[in-house]
């Protein structure tokens, strides 16, 4: 009996870690006006109605984590400034949203936030081989009940006349590996509708080695959480 449970254990925890999509949130707050970083304000998301943040330090800097990922709201707070919520930040799994703000100095105390949409740069200086994209583009697309046939728009990336095998910068198709949700594909494509998707990274160069030894690259794919749902109906 003790050796069952102890597999049930392993067994749960093995699942648990396969499952797990955390990021980060990172950024800088300012002084809209005279660019200086603001300490000690409060910054936050709101996650099933419990609060997860940080406080920025002399920097203004600050870090929240771990953050599930999906699309969150931002929140910062700080006395002597106007209240500010950014929306629409998206966060992936092992990655780092940076998200800077500014705020305005106001002598008057004010309840309402000041709401502005995140801002994400074309090119992540951080993973210039990785192209992204969001659970919006995909929504827009006129192929969005087809997510491979959205993949094959990207440079360097080209799907088959089958409408399944992919080739990576003239690769074989079996060297392009597909991720979802932590767990390696077993039918060797993306195999979840398009509007079930949060998200897909596509690695076409600099494959991480925690995907393993990959000629090709890598079709990283993330469902929708409860989070991501909330945050809609919360809009």
């Amino acid at each position: 009996m003790k050796k069952l449970l102890l597999l049930s254990s392993a067994v749960l925890f093995i699942i648990s870690v396969g499952f797990s999509q955390t990021g980060e949130i990172k950024g800088i707050v300012k002084d809209e006006k005279t660019g200086d970083p603001i300490f000690g304000a409060a910054v936050y998301i709101e996650i099933g109605g419990v609060k997860l943040g940080s406080v920025t330090d002399p920097d203004g800097k600050y870090t929240i984590k771990p953050v599930s990922s999906g699309i969150h709201q931002v929140f910062l707070s700080v006395i002597g400034y106007q209240k500010k919520a950014i929306r629409n930040v998206n966060v992936y799994s092992n990655r780092i949203s940076y998200v800077n703000a500014d705020l305005v100095s106001s002598t008057i105390t004010m309840d309402d936030f000041i709401v502005v949409e995140h801002i994400i740069p074309l090119i992540d200086k951080d993973e210039p081989y990785v192209q992204i994209i969001s659970a919006k583009t995909i929504a827009d697309s006129p192929q969005k009940h087809n997510p491979i046939a959205i993949v094959g728009q990207i440079g360097g990336v080209t799907v088959a006349e089958n409408g399944k095998d992919v080739y990576m910068r003239g690769s074989r198709p079996q060297s392009t590996q597909f991720i979802t949700d932590g767990m390696k594909s077993i039918t060797g494509g993306i195999g979840i509708p398009g509007l079930a998707i949060g998200s897909i990274k596509v690695y076409t160069g600099g494959v991480p080695a925690a995907y393993g030894d990959v000629t090709g690259g890598v079709i990283v794919v993330e469902t929708k959480s409860y989070y991501d749902y909330a945050q809609k109906f919360n809009q």
